[in-house]
């Protein structure tokens, strides 16, 4: 079904989808407005626990592309210096040395999710540009508080740098990627390797990113509050869940939008969505970085909702913003070596 819905006629498609859902003057992709009349609006609003969240998150795996062939993954588990990090590795099936890395931090609100969620993409960018992609199961809310995520993913960056020989990768070269709350952590990292001195990440790819806890001034959150999969309640029970009772709501890490200066970061990339309620803030903090003059690449994918990197076997229009993202690392990347 899934696969005949990608390749099918888009009279067809669009005939399924029914009356076009326009919002600010953009119509989503028919092929994922099929999914969200699939999804009822009372299942949306189920969100009893983060575990059961986590066991519905779960099954979107199962409408994922399958791995780029050609890229070796492998599970592994590092020792770093706050203990021992899970990760996956994508690496092209060539012999490959002192070659590019790309951390890669998952979506998924810092609650549910894993390193495993965005598998497709880490494959494409291991293909496309040529680096061996490192994806981090950091550790989430609520089990582990805030800031847990951003501890384990400094610790990968200083296991990269210590290990670079081990791992086969050149140190000055390593890119920050994620999406979601992992655009939040790529993005506070960023400001904090700068702040702190030594090898700065060489790139920063950020995937309709979650940067900044605040709510308010952000038209799109109340637009695009209905639409799957991110709805505001969605994002509320993120917030409650990783800031409760508003602890550390006001975390510089939570909040890189609020970063006063963002100069002498990276070549960065910003992929917003238009049917996503976070499309503001994210257009907002691009703008921010162009203003303190860093290079910036930028668009928004008016017909797609958040999350679009994992539904790109129900869309060929996913699968083009896929590789064009990729393809874009991929020529930072070529062109900071």
């Amino acid at each position: 079904m899934i696969d005949i819905l990608r390749i099918a006629p888009k009279g067809l498609v669009r005939y399924l989808a029914g009356t076009p859902v326009i919002i600010d003057g953009n119509s989503l992709d028919p092929n994922m407005q099929i999914i969200l009349n699939l999804a009822p609006r009372e299942q949306q609003l189920n969100l009893v626990s983060p575990n059961q969240f986590r066991k519905v998150a779960k099954q979107l795996d199962k409408i994922a592309l399958p791995n780029i062939k050609g890229v070796t993954v492998k599970d592994e588990e590092v020792i770093s210096t706050i203990g021992k990090l899970k990760i996956r590795t994508y690496q092209k099936d060539i012999i490959q040395k002192d070659c590019p890395a790309i951390l890669f931090f998952h979506q998924g609100g810092l609650v549910i999710m894993d390193n495993k969620t965005d598998d497709y993409f880490c494959s494409l960018l291991a293909q496309k540009c040529n680096a061996k992609v490192i994806s981090l199961d950091y550790r989430r809310c609520p089990e582990d508080k805030f800031p847990a995520a951003f501890e384990d993913a400094f610790a990968l960056w200083d296991y990269a740098q210590l290990h670079s020989d081990k791992l086969g990768i050149n140190p000055k070269y390593i890119a920050l990627a994620g999406d979601s709350a992992g655009g939040m952590i790529s993005a506070s990292m960023a400001i904090d390797l700068r702040d702190r001195g030594g090898i700065q990440p060489s790139a920063l790819c950020l995937l309709y990113p979650w940067v900044t806890t605040n709510i308010e001034n952000q038209p799109s959150i109340e637009s695009c509050r209905d639409i799957f999969p991110l709805t505001f309640e969605t994002m509320e029970f993120f917030r409650n869940t990783v800031f409760i009772n508003g602890k550390n709501l006001e975390h510089p890490w939570a909040n890189p939008l609020n970063e006063k200066d963002l100069t002498n970061l990276p070549p960065t990339i910003i992929a917003t969505a238009g049917f996503d309620p976070i499309r503001d803030q994210g257009i907002e903090f691009s703008e921010a970085l162009k203003k303190a003059d860093v290079e910036v690449i930028d668009y928004c994918f008016k017909h797609l909702p958040h999350s679009f990197l994992i539904f790109g076997r129900i869309s060929k229009a996913i699968q083009e913003a896929n590789n064009r993202i990729a393809n874009d690392l991929a020529n930072i990347i070529k062109n900071t070596k």
